[in-house]
């Protein structure tokens, strides 16, 4: 960690964290999506929200006043020079790799929002400086693991053998966010692939590619992609995405990603059962004998019975599964985090192939490592 530091407008901010005092934190980006997940820090155990930092001052005001925070900022330096423990980025991804590499460097970990860099290239670059570093980790916030439903089931696949021999996997991840960006006033970010490191794949598919290698334990070996822009012509790359990959022990995979149509689902399919999930609210499952785990109770084998399933709020702090929650606690008590930087760089490589078997129209493989 770094040492303590008077700043300029940071006066008396030189406590450093033990295991009886609080974690102090600093948010960088402010606005977005992250507005559903930063109000945990309102109610997160163990943390102080020191400091609000985003581009739009507004924006990190608003931020401050809701989380009580000692100070709002727009200049990201504030966060590099702030006496903190660590950082939550929810940036634009070409904004990831710089400011992680700051923080880290300032004796900060970090909690990093998806995916790690536009390119495999900064990804392995900030993946480097982790290693190099002491005392400090870099972690990646990936919100389907707040769900513990999902730990619940992959618990009782793994020990109870409720779907058998996994043969397939089938995911789509869709919503009409490009329809509506393409009709802002002002360019986004997101319209540009530079940016962005692609389109919807990169932003929506690294959920899911990580996800599946979460739940099944199981490598993605190759992966065929093909990718178009049908609907939204303001963005640069893709509205829609379609891969084919294969998995350990030859299990197939689909996934699909659009920015241009709503619709969700996750379902692995098996020998003794089936699991489907659609759209964030109706479970089905098929097996072949009755089984149950915490909230779920298949009673009627050899038949489909439907659940209806509501993921948590990614700002409940009473949720023993939130990503804020579990990475706080592991650098508080000295951990691994719990979606290490490793993570982020396999993601990486995998969301690499799909773009480069989407240029070559072929299956791609991607890198052991």
């Amino acid at each position: 960690m770094a040492g303590p530091k008077n700043l300029p407008g940071f006066p008396g901010l030189n406590t450093r964290f033990d295991h009886m005092s609080k974690l102090k934190v600093v948010l960088v980006g402010c606005g977005g999506f992250a507005r559903n997940y930063l109000p945990i820090y309102r109610n997160l155990p163990d943390v102080e929200c020191l400091l609000c930092v985003d581009a739009n001052l507004a924006a990190a005001q608003s931020m401050r006043e809701t989380l009580g925070a000692t100070y709002a900022d727009d200049q990201f330096q504030a966060a590099v020079e702030a006496d903190a423990d660590y950082a939550v980025i929810s940036t634009p991804n070409h904004l990831h790799t710089s400011q992680a590499s700051a923080l880290l460097e300032s004796g900060k970990s970090v909690l990093l929002q998806k995916p790690m860099a536009p390119t495999l290239a900064d990804a392995s670059r900030l993946h480097e400086l982790c290693q190099s570093l002491d005392g400090v980790q870099l972690g990646m916030y990936m919100s389907m693991l707040d769900f513990p439903f999902w730990w619940h089931l992959r618990e009782a696949m793994r020990t109870r053998d409720i779907v058998g021999n996994v043969t397939q996997v089938s995911m789509r991840l869709g919503h009409t966010g490009g329809l509506a960006w393409s009709n802002e006033k002002n360019p986004l970010w997101r319209f540009s692939r530079e940016k962005t490191g692609g389109g919807a794949f990169i932003m929506l598919g690294v959920h899911y590619l990580h996800f599946v290698r979460w739940l099944l334990g199981l490598r993605i070996i190759r992966v065929c992609a093909q990718t178009e822009n049908l609907h939204c012509p303001r963005i640069e790359g893709e509205d829609i995405c379609q891969i084919q990959a294969e998995l350990d022990h030859g299990i197939m995979l689909q996934l699909s990603v659009a920015w241009n149509s709503q619709g969700e689902h996750f379902a692995v399919y098996g020998t003794k059962g089936s699991v489907v999930y659609l759209d964030n609210e109706l479970l089905r499952i098929h097996g072949a004998e009755s089984w149950s785990m915490e909230g779920i109770d298949y009673s009627t084998p050899v038949a489909w019975q439907n659940f209806t399933l509501t993921p948590p709020r990614l700002d409940d702090a009473a949720n023993s599964f939130n990503q804020h929650l579990q990475f706080a606690r592991a650098l508080k008590e000295k951990k691994p985090f719990p979606v290490p930087a490793t993570e982020g760089l396999l993601d990486m490589q995998i969301t690499d192939a799909v773009y480069r078997s989407a240029a070559s129209h072929q299956w791609e493989d991607v890198p052991n490592v």
